[in-house]
């Protein structure tokens, strides 16, 4: 039986109140991805510590794939990241600001 895979580009979107279905487990993905280490007040180990900032890019790009992976799925158990890559934060950048996109299929037994 195959998945369905779902994609996710973690810009800066709007959170949805009251969110439910694919847009929740969307929605907490790209909060996961968007918030760094010791940011969070009451939970200072949320999301990811931030370690690729200044790093070479082929390091950083690695270093920040595993890290997101291990966060979003320790984080947000409906769902297993199948890739992460980096694309653009919109198309007509020239800033070099790039956004993960996420690819992911729910874990066996989550309905939508």
């Amino acid at each position: 039986m195959s998945q369905e895979i779902f994609e996710l580009k973690a810009d800066d979107a709007p959170a949805i109140i009251g969110a439910r279905g694919l847009d929740d487990i969307m929605q907490c993905i790209r909060y996961i991805v968007r918030t760094t280490v010791f940011s969070v007040p009451l939970d200072r180990g949320f999301a990811h510590d931030g370690a690729f900032i200044d790093a070479p890019a082929p390091h950083a790009a690695a270093t920040r794939m595993a890290a997101l992976t291990e966060a979003i799925e320790r984080r947000e158990p409906r769902v297993r990241v199948s890739s992460i890559r980096f694309a653009p934060l919109a198309e007509d950048a020239i800033d070099g600001r790039v956004v993960p996109v996420i690819r992911f299929v729910l874990r066996e037994g989550i309905q939508l």
